[in-house]
């Protein structure tokens, strides 16, 4: 993979993330208890996993993307509104996000995988952990569909 093949993948990611972000970010709105201690940590991973990319950007010698600032960005990639009024509905559509942004790093993942330059070997191991956790809330989210 190129330089600008590799930061250009790499700002798409952190685009989404500040998508994610934005989808926690107003964790005190819920009533239960317990949704609002999840999306706020939800939240905080979402700030962890953008930075981390932010990161590996700037160690490249790049720039991140000026898109990040660019409004409801997973809603226009993905094609669906977040302005869902009923928790179930919540908790369904960020399902769906949390899990096609695992596949989306598992496919980015591999991809770095399969690339023989050492450096994408180890941004293959460092962003693992963002594809391990986006699987990790998807699964609670899924856990949590069952309660409502």
């Amino acid at each position: 993979m190129t330089d600008p093949e590799l930061i250009r993948e790499l700002n798409k990611v952190l685009t989404l993330e500040h998508g994610h972000l934005g989808m926690y970010k107003d964790f005190l709105d819920y009533q239960e208890k317990d949704i609002r201690r999840t999306f706020r940590r939800f939240m905080e991973i979402e700030i962890e996993h953008i930075n981390k990319l932010k990161n590996v950007i700037m160690n490249l010698g790049a720039k991140p993307s000026l898109l990040i600032e660019g409004g409801d960005i997973v809603g226009q990639m993905l094609g669906i509104s977040l302005n869902i009024s009923s928790t179930r509905g919540v908790l369904e559509t960020l399902s769906f996000i949390e899990k096609k942004s695992h596949q989306g790093y598992t496919d980015f993942v591999t991809k770095l995988e399969q690339d023989s330059e050492k450096r994408s070997q180890f941004i293959a191991e460092f962003v693992a952990s963002n594809m391990l956790e986006a699987k990790l809330m998807h699964l609670w989210l899924e856990d949590e569909l069952k309660n409502h």
